[in-house]
């Protein structure tokens, strides 16, 4: 097994490799070990994964379906909590990040953003005649505004 120093710079890969697989307590730098958890939700058209920090914060995740399965690479959301986890870490490594605004302005735009948002999805279930796919439309915008309200709550409760 390695000594400490042996560990600093490495691939996290080759940090395991180096003690067998027991990092606990171990100085890993520059790499940086996040407890999380892995959520499995169904939902109507998949299984959502969500990866959530031990705040259960929502740090990541898609809708994995029967023909990802036979895919490596697939869309994912990157949410709020590990954006700014990345951002400070690519600053702190002067690596390049996106300008940052000023707070009160940047939640104003989200808000505007996510105001703007909800008024697209009324506006694409609010039709004259009623059809199978604006159901289907109308549960996804139920799911999604579900777990956005709960994911607001959760976040809101802790500001």
């Amino acid at each position: 097994m390695g000594t400490q120093s042996d560990l600093f710079g490495k691939t996290f890969d080759q940090q395991l490799e180096a003690t067998g697989g027991k990092l606990s307590g171990k100085d890993i730098r520059p790499n940086i070990q996040i407890r999380s958890e892995l959520v499995l939700e169904p939902v109507s058209n998949g299984i959502r994964v969500t990866a959530r920090d031990e705040n259960h914060r929502m740090l990541w995740g898609f809708i994995a379906s029967q023909g990802m399965l036979a895919q490596i690479h697939c869309p994912v959301a990157i949410y709020d909590t590990l954006q700014e986890l990345l951002s400070g870490e690519l600053r702190k490594h002067a690596l390049p990040t996106q300008d940052d605004q000023e707070p009160i302005s940047s939640a104003k735009i989200a808000l505007d953003e996510l105001a703007k948002t909800i008024q697209n999805l009324r506006e694409s279930i609010t039709v004259k005649k009623e059809s199978e796919a604006t159901r289907q439309r109308a549960q996804n915008i139920k799911r999604l505004a579900s777990d956005a309200i709960r994911s607001i709550k959760l976040e809101a409760d802790s500001v």
